[in-house]
C-alpha cells in the first residue's frame, strides 16, 4: 500500500497523529474508552487558573516559581462487562512556554515528588481514592500543556497491569 493508502486508512480510523505528543483522541471521548470494552459511569471536571493551591511537594515548590497558566481536572469512573469499576484522574497542567512545561513533567514523573491534587470522589458519590501514582502515565501534548493520569481500583479486580494500561490510555482523553 501506498502512502496515500495509509493515510486514506489511518483517516478512516480516525486516528490522527499531532506533534511529538502522538496521537489525537477522537471527538467523542468516551469512544477511548468503549473502544477498551469500558464504560464511563460518571465524570466531574474543575477549571483552575492556577496550580500552587492543587498541588504538593516537590511539584507544588516547582509550580512556585514556574506556575501554570491554567489547570484543567478530571475524575471519572469506568467499568466492565464483570462489574470491576476503576477510577481515573486526569490532570492538563498548561504552562507558558515548552521548557517550563517539560521540566514540570520531569519532576511530575517521578514517584514520590508530589502531585497535582485529584478531584474528591464525593464529586462521583464514590469515596475518595488514595492515588498512589503506581498507575501512572503522562505526556506532553500542545507543546506547552502536560497531561497527567493515575488509575485505581473501586471494584472488582483490574490487575496494576491493566491500571497501568487505563493510565496510559487516559493520557489521550481530550481535555475538557
Amino acid at each position: 500500500m501506498g502512502s496515500g493508502g495509509v493515510i486514506a486508512a489511518a483517516a478512516v480510523a480516525g486516528v490522527v497523529a499531532f506533534g511529538a505528543g502522538g496521537l489525537a483522541a477522537p471527538a467523542d471521548p468516551d469512544e477511548l474508552w468503549r473502544d477498551e470494552g469500558l464504560r464511563v459511569v460518571d465524570r466531574a471536571t474543575r477549571e483552575d487558573a492556577e496550580c500552587v493551591s492543587h498541588s504538593f511537594g516537590r511539584v507544588q515548590e516547582l509550580l512556585k516559581v514556574a506556575p501554570c497558566v491554567a489547570l484543567d481536572r478530571m475524575l471519572l469512573t469506568v467499568t466492565d462487562d464483570r462489574g470491576s469499576t476503576a477510577v481515573v484522574f486526569l490532570a492538563w497542567v498548561e504552562f507558558a512556554d515548552r521548557d517550563r512545561a517539560r521540566e514540570f513533567k520531569r519532576v511530575e514523573d517521578i514517584h514520590g515528588t508530589g502531585d497535582i491534587t485529584p478531584l474528591p470522589g464525593s464529586l462521583l458519590r464514590i469515596a475518595d481514592v488514595p492515588f498512589t501514582a503506581h498507575n501512572y502515565d503522562s505526556d506532553l501534548v500542545d507543546g506547552a500543556t502536560v497531561v497527567i493520569a493515575e488509575a485505581e481500583n473501586v471494584a472488582g479486580g483490574f490487575t496494576a497491569g491493566y491500571l497501568d494500561d487505563l493510565a496510559a490510555l487516559a493520557v489521550r482523553t481530550p481535555r475538557p
